[in-house]
């Protein structure tokens, strides 16, 4: 598929399309009048990658992750430890926000105390 169609199957611009190309986040196959032209493999990869930007990582971490994927099986150990790692952030990420939802969930019971008690002096 062409960059229009494949723009509209992965909901990015082609101006983003163009961007990861640049950074060989992206290498789609040319034509013969060096047309870009995509692959499912591109569309597959294009979701990863977005998910993967999704979950908070860092261009230079996906460049890395990208790169380790180009070398194919030979890089699968690395591919997974770099994977656990960020595994390993996004859980303490959510720890962290599960405490502060804890905390700002208390505060809010705090102030609706606060409100019933004074709702009652009135």
């Amino acid at each position: 598929m062409f960059i229009k169609e494949f723009s509209q199957k992965t909901g990015l611009t082609i101006d983003t399309l163009r961007y990861y190309e640049k950074e060989q986040l992206l290498i789609p196959k040319r034509t013969d009048k060096n047309y870009r032209y995509y692959t499912e493999k591109d569309l597959c990869w294009v979701e990863l990658l977005l998910k993967l930007k999704e979950t908070g990582m860092t261009i230079n971490e996906i460049k890395q992750f990208s790169a380790l994927q180009e070398e194919g099986d030979s890089s699968l150990l690395d591919r997974t430890i770099l994977l656990q790692a960020h595994i390993k952030n996004l859980n303490e990420q959510r720890s962290n926000l599960d405490n502060t939802i804890a905390f700002v969930e208390k505060k809010i019971e705090g102030y609706q105390e606060r409100f019933m008690k004074f709702s009652d002096f009135k």
